[in-house]
């Protein structure tokens, strides 16, 4: 199973650039995962031409916030996985994060809002950030692709 990942799109439409992203690197995904500030109700819809597993994050818009949780655990492939964006500043995200699963003990955690790629382990659960569609001042845009075949392998594409 292949399950594409994205998180800050900041789109307030569907580009034909997003759409040729989508194609070129995603086109073999069974799923997508969104982590949140997809910021518009039809790149929304356009993501859910694809089983699309999204949470809100803090720059959404209030469609947005009113069908899209805050965080998701799901069981995919074997494998327990958190979904949620994130909040507060860049350092010691990965803490915040970990600390919104106590209770649902998952494998994974995939979340965003740092706009920063990071792949790490702690205390047993592998956090994946996709990093930011739209990149930064220093930063060309990540996207992340999570291969489950036997077991869990991550990659960042950097657009």
């Amino acid at each position: 199973m292949k399950i594409g990942v994205l998180s800050d799109t900041h789109l307030t439409k569907v580009t034909e650039e997003f759409k040729e992203v989508l194609r070129g690197h995603l086109s073999e995904v069974d799923m997508i995962i969104h982590c949140g500030d997809i910021t518009s109700l039809s790149v929304y819809e356009y993501l859910s031409n694809w089983d699309l597993r999204a949470v809100r994050g803090n720059m959404d818009d209030l469609d947005l916030k009113a069908i899209l949780p805050e965080k998701r655990a799901e069981e995919i492939g074997g494998f327990r996985i958190g979904i949620v964006h994130g909040r507060g500043g860049p350092h010691g995200i990965e803490r915040v994060v970990l600390g919104e699963f106590r209770e649902e003990a998952p494998d994974v955690i995939v979340f965003g809002h740092s706009h920063v790629p990071l792949l790490t382990k702690i205390e047993g659960v592998t956090l994946f950030n996709p990093g930011a569609y739209r990149g930064s001042f220093v930063e060309r845009g990540t996207i992340g692709l999570i291969e489950i075949k036997g077991g869990l392998s991550f990659r960042h594409i950097r657009l």
